[in-house]
């Protein structure tokens, strides 16, 4: 059994392998880390690296599960999900698990680039189960520049400060949606905010040993 893995970011590697490991997942595994294909879509849209990222799923689809890291690129996963049953985008499983949270939803990220794609998914997810999810986006730009130089510490707190922040303006919601998988990070410091706060990493990994294993 095998299941690769398509990155923008190296860090995740390590998250992936780790996360694998504490799930008793024992195949292989295979990471391919491409961060130009974030930075391409971040400066010229995703059509500008849409055949790139194809032609990278499709080559990792000799495994059993597949699955993209970079929400930013989930669009065009779904895409090749078309023709590669088994190809996953990371943030589908957290999107079917925040429709069952409740209706508001803080939906917190670091990058403009990921919001249509993250909302567009979210909005599908609830559709499909005949619930409704009212989102409130919240933007933690200031944060990517610690993750960018590897500032890890730095990066987790600017998220937790930007959510506690905006929570403290408005009401309480039902619960906290981290969009991207790097933000796992700050999960643990929005721990004691009395609701779920949710990210993708777990429920993915999850979601791709299951996949993995039907084939």
């Amino acid at each position: 059994m095998n299941i690769a893995f398509l990155h923008t970011a190296a860090v995740h590697v390590e998250t992936f392998d780790g996360l694998l490991n504490q799930l008793g997942y024992e195949g292989a595994r295979t990471h391919r880390v491409m961060p130009e294909l974030l930075d391409q879509a971040r400066q010229h849209g995703l059509d500008h690296v849409r055949a790139k990222v194809e032609a990278a799923l499709s080559e990792l689809a000799t495994a059993d599960a597949v699955m993209c890291t970079c929400s930013t690129l989930g669009p065009i996963a779904d895409v090749v999900s078309r023709t590669h049953d088994h190809v996953l985008r990371i943030d589908r499983p957290v999107m079917e698990k925040t429709c069952g949270i409740g209706p508001d939803i803080l939906v917190a990220i670091c990058l403009e680039s990921t919001q249509a794609a993250t909302l567009d998914l979210l909005k599908a997810c609830a559709d499909r189960a005949g619930t409704v999810v009212l989102p409130r986006v919240v933007l933690s730009a200031a944060a990517w520049p610690y993750f960018e130089r590897g500032d890890y510490e730095g990066f987790a707190d600017s998220i937790a400060t930007t959510i506690r922040t905006e929570v403290s303006r408005s009401a309480l919601p039902d619960g906290i949606l981290l969009a991207q998988a790097s933000m796992r990070l700050a999960e643990a410091r929005l721990s004691d905010m009395g609701i779920p706060v949710i990210s993708s990493p777990f429920l993915a990994a999850e979601r791709a040993i299951r996949v993995a294993g039907s084939r």
